[in-house]
């Protein structure tokens, strides 16, 4: 259980990332701009799942 809180950790960060990479990208161009925001919403529910389901993994381990 503590191998699988460790990797909902890191996809949460490596979303949380690659979101912060995208939207800095996005910055410069609207239409890329445009389809952030479309995702962001998403992305952002995704890396909020990952952090609580490894906090509650950590917490039961």
């Amino acid at each position: 259980m503590m191998w699988t809180a460790i990797g909902c950790l890191i996809a949460g960060l490596i979303l949380l990332i690659a979101m912060f990479a995208w939207n800095s990208a996005a910055a410069k161009d609207p239409e890329k701009m445009e389809k952030f925001k479309k995702w962001q919403g998403t992305l952002q529910v995704g890396y909020l799942i990952f952090f609580m389901a490894s906090a509650v993994l950590f917490l039961i381990w």
